[in-house]
């Protein structure tokens, strides 16, 4: 058993945390205040080979890995514990590999080099207000009609809109619609590609709006309302009725790489913790000479140890399914490791950053601290995003226990 990275690994890491040193370290808490554009940033991932990592060279991908995406999302958030630039990093790389396995081959071509280039995001719509992570309630309506899809209802918490809009040359989301009567549940479900943006022009059918999100504010939360947007058949994802699987395949790669988001911003925390308990002297000794403190530093180093172990086989896992085709493994285990990875990694950073804001005392609850923008950060996949940490739960359950009791 071998816990050390191949040298091609190694090669990655070391590039992504030279590329954070450079363009994401310094940049970041301003980007978080508004005052440097994350596009700015996400140019210079593209200038720095950074996109596009799992997806076939023949789109101009880098017939990467999983394990690879997680190195990135782990260092590009240890250097943003806002996690802004993580997040654009993860949706940007696991719901366009939904469009590389389950698009159809024109629709590759034509959206995944401009994903790589940098002049394109693609990223998920499927949260309703009413349904949260109840996705087979899906409401919102895709008509069908001489040879298109016509979009009806609303999308809820969709990360990107405006970054698309504003930004980008060519954008949209992976779309979950309902295309037979609601009694169906998931069965009556399609996934699509909804372009909202395409060689520049903002298409027609469609208005949005923003949420002003308490952290990770340099990748701003939007609303869409469909009144018609015309999806072209050619953009369905998979089979028409099929689309629950596709989703949840989807949703299982976003978890991995979430997990290793969470991993990087608590490494961040404790290494920022580690300088300030050492130096921080209370009653003529440094606070961390009070076992209070040293032993819970010591127990959160540990869960960081275990999340990060079980983020990595997690990956492990996702190359086998997604990258190699091993037929060792299947969708099931995969499922069940990137929501415990999920899980573990967003509790413990919740969990890192509320201890270390205890820590830091009152100069915690400071922007200048940036304690707080790392706790607002993980609190965005605490709460939700890709599911809960009770939805997670109820995945590990139902795959380890039996759905028939559960």
């Amino acid at each position: 058993m071998d816990f050390n990275l191949s040298q091609e690994e190694e090669l990655f890491r070391s590039s992504v945390v030279e590329f954070t040193e450079r363009y994401v370290k310094p940049n970041w808490a301003l980007v978080d205040d508004g005052k440097y554009p994350l596009i700015n940033i996400v140019r210079r991932m593209s200038e720095s080979g950074l996109l596009g990592v799992p997806f076939n060279s023949r789109y101009g991908g880098q017939d990467g890995t999983f394990t690879m995406s997680a190195l990135a999302t782990e260092e590009l958030a240890y250097a943003d514990p806002s996690l802004a630039t993580p997040v654009f990093y993860l949706l940007n790389t696991a719901w366009p590999f939904i469009v590389q396995r389950y698009g159809r081959e024109e629709v590759k071509e034509e959206a995944l080099p401009r994903v790589i280039k940098g002049v394109g995001f693609i990223g998920i719509a499927s949260t309703e207000p009413q349904g949260g992570s109840d996705v087979a309630s899906t409401r919102l309506e895709a008509r069908r009609s001489n040879g298109a899809w016509s979009l009806y209802g609303e999308k809820n918490i969709v990360t990107g809109v405006s970054l698309v809009v504003s930004d980008m040359d060519y954008g949209g989301f992976v779309t979950i619609a309902r295309t037979a009567p609601i009694e169906t549940r998931h069965r009556g479900l399609t996934s699509l590609l909804a372009l909202v943006k395409s060689d520049g022009k903002v298409l027609s059918g469609f208005e949005y709006g923003s949420y002003e999100d308490i952290g990770r504010r340099g990748l701003v939360t939007n609303y869409i309302r469909f009144n018609g947007l015309t999806v072209k058949e050619s953009y369905t994802l998979g089979e028409v009725n099929g689309g629950f699987k596709v989703l949840m395949e989807g949703f299982d790669i976003a978890r991995v790489l979430i997990a290793a988001a969470s991993v990087g911003v608590t490494r961040w925390l404790l290494d920022q913790s580690r300088d300030w308990i050492k130096s921080r002297v209370v009653f003529d000794k440094p606070i961390a000479s009070y076992q209070s403190i040293s032993f819970k530093y010591a127990e959160l180093a540990a869960k960081l140890e275990q999340a990060r172990l079980l983020t990595y086989k997690a990956a492990w896992l996702t190359d086998k399914y997604f990258i190699l085709n091993d037929s060792s493994v299947n969708v099931l285990t995969v499922a069940t490791f990137n929501a415990m990875a999920k899980m573990t990694a967003v509790e413990l950073a919740v969990e890192t950053a509320l201890e270390a804001m205890r820590w830091f005392g009152g100069a915690s609850y400071f922007k200048e601290s940036n304690i707080a923008r790392a706790l607002l950060g993980a609190l965005s996949y605490y709460v939700g995003a890709e599911g809960s940490g009770n939805i997670m739960r109820l995945i590990v359950a139902r795959n380890l226990i039996g759905r028939e009791v559960t």
